[in-house]
């Protein structure tokens, strides 16, 4: 079988913690625009698709990956590992990197690292550790896995969560980096999140930086990791 690697990227405009969060620009550019011209930097990757709803409100999603370049895959909103099956079996992937669009620091080489690591071992999934920053990295699983949770998955916080059965079923792996870099936090779920981001943003070029240039800016304005330090990660 010829391996075909794919960045799904979940999307939707119903954030209930910072609604349309994905929309907001920063830099002349949307947050989903970011987080798509940034993963498509990633070598050992071969499609991008975003992964939205049918909702009318989405429409915008389906717009805006359209203008950078993404394919799209609308399935149910609520059931997000219905919309990673169904849009990883709509275009013939045989492994699968999540990616959250509220991510708009992901970094492309901490991607790309995590796939090899994926696709150079038996692990079921290859997942970011302790050590690197929330929102800089990424989930990779076969189609294989993906699929056995799609058909054996019972709960609604599975469905939600894309990887709760793999998890608790297959062989994860952890990938860390020699630096500790854990403390900080540069998704996009809440306010401070929204302000932390922003802030970083505005002291670079927010496409072409990586965690070199983030933590740099962060070392230098010590008073940002306060900004959002206290929100707690919602499972």
């Amino acid at each position: 079988m010829v391996k075909k690697t794919g960045l799904i990227i979940q999307a939707h405009m119903g954030s209930t913690r910072l609604p349309g969060k994905v929309m907001k620009e920063i830099n002349g550019l949307s947050v989903l625009g970011h987080v798509i011209l940034r993963v498509k930097k990633v070598r050992n990757s071969d499609v991008v698709i975003v992964a939205t709803s049918t909702l009318e409100m989405d429409d915008v999603i389906v717009k805006e990956s359209e203008k950078y370049g993404a394919l799209v895959y609308r399935g149910d909103n609520d059931d997000v590992l219905s919309r990673y099956y169904g849009a990883a079996k709509k275009y013939g992937v045989t492994d699968i990197a999540r990616i959250c669009s509220d991510n708009m620091f992901i970094d492309p080489e901490i991607v790309e690292k995590e796939i090899a690591v994926f696709l150079e071992n038996d692990y079921d999934l290859v997942t970011s550790g302790s050590t690197i920053p929330l929102g800089l990295g990424t989930e990779v699983f076969s189609f294989k896995s993906l699929e056995e949770a799609f058909f054996k998955a019972t709960t609604h916080y599975e469905h939600e969560h894309v990887a709760p059965y793999i998890y608790d079923h297959g062989k994860v792996h952890y990938y860390e980096m020699a630096e500790d870099m854990g403390k900080y936090r540069f998704t996009l779920d809440t306010e401070e999140d929204w302000r932390l981001v922003s802030a970083v943003a505005s002291k670079l070029n927010s496409l072409e930086c990586d965690l070199k240039d983030i933590i740099d800016v962060m070392e230098k304005n010590p008073q940002f990791y306060e900004i959002n330090k206290n929100v707690e990660q919602r499972l």
